[in-house]
């Protein structure tokens, strides 16, 4: 495992710079793409910025909330600029709202921005997996399988590297979305939710082999929740964009007239 980066004499945090790389490369991924759906790069940058900027402050606030105790014994925590001190849910609906307000308020097409942003997302979310593996940070259930790896705290256990299983599943998927956006019928947010739908999917197959999780009554846990509702979501609206383009059967050609 690599925690920290070396830098000369300072050693940087693996997890969040990978974070900020994630970052950068996924808004250059959207930018670069949005002009073959009309949206101006510059637009996709400064949407980026406020999803930014909003999901970490839900991200911080939901931290807060669940862990209030420990702030109100020590309130300067709030401004802690550890990456472990952010919620991810709270942060993702926060960075998406963010996001909503800046295309709404600049009057851009919905669907071409999540078209020209998904597959940035699903760059984003492969590069920080790997910084994730490298930090040791996300936890896979206990395996034999020889590509287990054990952490410093448990030398002698062998974990699913989870966190590594997600980066390569999502540039995989990122290499489908481009392949079928060249190849396949083109309607308004196809690539945003074929990238949603396949992320879904990834995350729910590889949710069991995660270690923790915040747990439903029930059993359920809830990442499997959101993830069966956004594979749900997908595959249904994927199925009326299909069904969209494709001919009515009860529209037939007339015959042609006979001289």
């Amino acid at each position: 495992m690599l925690p920290t980066i070396p830098l000369g004499p300072l050693r940087l945090q693996t997890y969040g710079t990978f974070l900020l790389l994630a970052f950068w490369l996924g808004l250059w991924l959207a930018a670069r793409r949005g002009p073959r759906y009309g949206v101006d790069g510059d637009h996709l940058y400064n949407a980026g910025f406020a999803a930014l900027l909003s999901g970490i402050a839900a991200a911080r606030l939901g931290h807060v909330a669940a862990f209030f105790e420990v702030y109100r014994t020590d309130p300067l925590q709030v401004f802690s600029l550890s990456p472990a001190a952010l919620l991810p849910i709270p942060g993702l609906v926060g960075a998406g709202l963010g996001a909503w307000w800046y295309v709404r308020r600049h009057r851009l097409a919905v669907a071409a921005v999540a078209d020209a942003a998904a597959p940035g997302l699903l760059l984003a979310a492969a590069v920080a997996g790997v910084g994730a593996f490298l930090a040791g940070r996300t936890v896979g259930t206990v395996t034999a399988l020889p590509w287990g790896v054990a952490l410093p705290a448990a030398p002698d256990l062998r974990r699913h590297p989870t966190a590594l299983y997600e980066a390569v599943a999502a540039l995989v998927w990122l290499a489908v979305v481009l392949a079928a956006e060249r190849r396949g019928e083109r309607w308004p947010g196809r690539t945003a939710w074929l990238s949603l739908f396949g992320y879904a999917a990834l995350r729910l197959f590889l949710e069991p082999l995660r270690a923790g999780g915040v747990l439903l009554p029930g059993g359920w846990r809830a990442a499997q929740v959101v993830t069966w509702c956004a594979l749900a979501l997908s595959g249904w609206r994927l199925g009326r964009g299909a069904a969209a383009q494709r001919p009515h059967p009860s529209v037939v050609s007339a015959p042609a007239s006979e001289p």
